[in-house]
């Protein structure tokens, strides 16, 4: 995503798609080291509400990433499939999300993280 984001214009549909899916990959890694399985949520804003849960569980009180994570979710079906051109901002801000979103995660869930 980062390598992509250099070339904005020529790779915003993929910048703002690799940042859906890197945040869907990392709360399925965090679900895995955790539960010991990946997410079961076909529908992915399904799986922000078990991130929210697994934060009530591990007593993080800080859930702001799963706000972020919840708005790219939101958005994953028009960045994936939709037929407008996305807006450089839109993409700027699905970027913004992602980063803010694995920060969260790293800082919030760092010990099993770094183990894989």
């Amino acid at each position: 995503m980062e390598l992509l984001a250099d070339d904005m214009a020529a790779y915003s549909t993929s910048v703002a798609l690799l940042a859906v899916h890197s945040c869907i990959s990392l709360n399925d890694a965090i679900a895995a080291a955790l539960t010991g399985r990946a997410s079961p949520h076909e529908d992915h804003l399904r799986a922000a509400a078990g991130l929210e849960k697994l934060c009530n569980t591990h007593r993080i009180r800080d859930q702001k990433g799963v706000g972020h994570f919840r708005w790219l979710l939101a958005r994953k079906t028009d960045i994936a499939y939709g037929a407008r051109r996305l807006d450089p901002q839109f993409v700027g801000s699905a970027k913004d999300k992602a980063e803010k979103f694995s920060a969260w995660a790293y800082n919030n869930f760092e010990g099993v993280l770094r183990g894989l």
